[in-house]
């Protein structure tokens, strides 16, 4: 593995799509003079998540047609052993151009990082003290400013890990989309690799609301993926409308259902005052019971009144 014909290989080489996959790969497996190459066609091809026709064909376009053109150094690749594959098991032995890398400038992107790299340490922070008359104090210290890391230094696992994310939400989004798988993948990718990520979040979040809303006016055709994404036309939606929440009334407590006072307590309501409230007063006299004779009958009036008169008289006697 050589890390500095990657770094060459990513800033420098001017090739893109499969070619450029190749060469990365291949440049991960050679030394620092690109040499010590020995890959067959079907390691290529599964590195390169492709066909081995495929990355046969791909690295063929990056070797010498002609024998003028390997002569001119204007190649990538070149087998410089066991041209012919040799027994089984046996693979070619390929170099790989780095001198021709060398010639080639920085892309514009990596070379703008490198000139603020350049700036950035050549003058530092110009209210850092340099020395100790500067402030007057003997014990003074140099002061180094705290300088923000620059995106193109990002490290790859994180970039990695955002990439993936990316890749993930345009998915989810292409799928929900009703003819997502319909419409051309390649397109719908350039148009939302131009967004910004807080619209990429909001595209996707506003298909279902875009789709409903075109059908609500009648429309059976909808636009492509593609096009919803670089006319953004999910920001031509109204604005959402929010629910109020209605407030909650509190239930009245049901009152206090009355006991039906006992016997006992008809008979004494001066003990339950809560019952019969404060000013309560005796019960009632029971009515007096009459009395009757053996025959189980009530007295005549006639005799009663005998009965009574004779006592009255034995009485005043």
């Amino acid at each position: 593995m050589s890390i500095e014909v990657m770094t060459k290989v990513i800033q420098r080489a001017p090739v893109g799509g499969s070619e450029f996959t190749c060469m990365l790969i291949m440049a991960n497996w050679c030394n620092d003079d690109g040499d010590s190459l020995y890959p067959s066609i079907a390691l290529l091809a599964e590195a390169m998540r492709v066909s081995r026709s495929q990355a046969q064909r791909i690295l063929h376009r990056l070797m010498p047609a002609k024998p003028e053109d390997e002569a001119a150094g204007n190649w990538w690749f070149r087998v410089v052993g066991n041209d012919k594959g040799g027994a089984p098991g046996m693979t070619r032995r390929y170099q790989m151009n780095v001198a021709r890398l060398d010639t080639f400038p920085k892309l514009p992107e990596f070379e703008k990082a490198e000139e603020r790299r350049r700036n950035r340490t050549a003058t530092g922070r110009t209210s850092a003290t340099g020395c100790t008359g500067a402030t007057g104090r003997t014990g003074a210290t140099t002061r180094v400013a705290s300088v923000q890391p620059d995106s193109s230094e990002q490290p790859s696992i994180e970039r990695e890990r955002l990439r993936d994310e990316d890749g993930n939400e345009f998915e989810r989004a292409r799928h929900t989309w009703p003819s997502g798988f319909a419409d051309s993948r390649e397109d719908a990718l350039v148009a939302w690799q131009t967004l910004a990520r807080e619209d990429r979040l909001e595209a996707g979040r506003e298909i279902d609301r875009f789709v409903q809303a075109n059908k609500a006016v009648g429309r059976k055709m909808i636009c492509s993926f593609a096009a919803y994404l670089r006319e953004q036309k999910w920001k031509a939606l109204p604005e959402p409308t929010k629910l109020v929440a209605a407030p909650r009334s509190i239930p009245k407590p049901a009152p206090a259902s009355r006991i039906r006072p006992s016997r006992f307590q008809l008979s004494r309501p001066d003990l339950y005052p809560e019952l019969f409230g404060g000013d309560a007063s005796a019960p009632e006299e029971p009515a007096p019971m009459t009395t009757t004779g053996p025959s189980g009958l009530k007295p005549k009036a006639g005799r009663q009144s005998a009965a009574s008169s004779q006592s009255d008289e034995s009485f005043q006697a």
